[in-house]
């Protein structure tokens, strides 16, 4: 795993070259499509640093994966569907996708532990991921549904810690409203 502004053209040659004797997946943090967002976030790289990272990663004889964040402050359900049809469209191999989590000793943790940022409670959350895995291809395999850290430095969402809860909630999702990873793809 590791940021796309911090792939060049020499590292991608020997990642390419790795792969060429073993199993390879390179995982690039995306987390939303919107620029604002991680200008928010103190990303320091822009979607376009993603899209480059992605081009120059295809056919290289490694699988490539994106990392998502649901549920960054200022985005709307909107915003995050429009990262899910991003995804959706480059037809990578993988996501990994979690909530938005605050740990100690962040500017986040602190705008959430004095009410600034209130962090998706996790009905919302399940609602927005199964919306969110509608539209992804069939075949985007998901590694991951939902996040955490450590409890000696986490602050919350607690739910999120609860990872058989969440992963029930989806489930529990997909069966009442009778859908489906990429029932909406396409």
């Amino acid at each position: 795993g590791t940021r796309p502004d911090c792939v060049d053209n020499d590292v991608l040659d020997l990642l390419e070259e790795v792969a060429s004797r073993t199993y390879l997946a390179v995982e690039y943090g995306m987390q939303t499509v919107h620029d604002r967002s991680l200008d928010w976030m103190n990303r320091g790289h822009h979607h376009d640093s993603f899209l480059d990272a992605v081009q120059r990663s295809r056919g290289r004889g490694f699988e490539v994966c994106a990392h998502v964040i649901l549920g960054i402050p200022g985005e709307s359900h909107d915003d995050m569907m429009q990262t899910a049809k991003a995804i959706a469209g480059l037809q990578l191999d993988s996501v990994k996708l979690h909530n938005l989590y605050a740990v100690e000793n962040t500017r986040l943790a602190d705008d959430v532990l004095a009410g600034k940022i209130k962090l998706m409670e996790r009905d919302q959350y399940v609602r927005t991921l199964v919306d969110f895995l509608e539209l992804l291809p069939p075949q985007t395999i998901v590694e991951r549904i939902s996040g955490d850290a450590p409890s000696s430095y986490f602050i919350g969402p607690s739910w999120c810690l609860d990872k058989p809860g969440v992963l029930r909630a989806v489930e529990q999702e997909f069966v009442r409203r009778s859908t489906w990873q990429g029932k909406k793809w396409g």
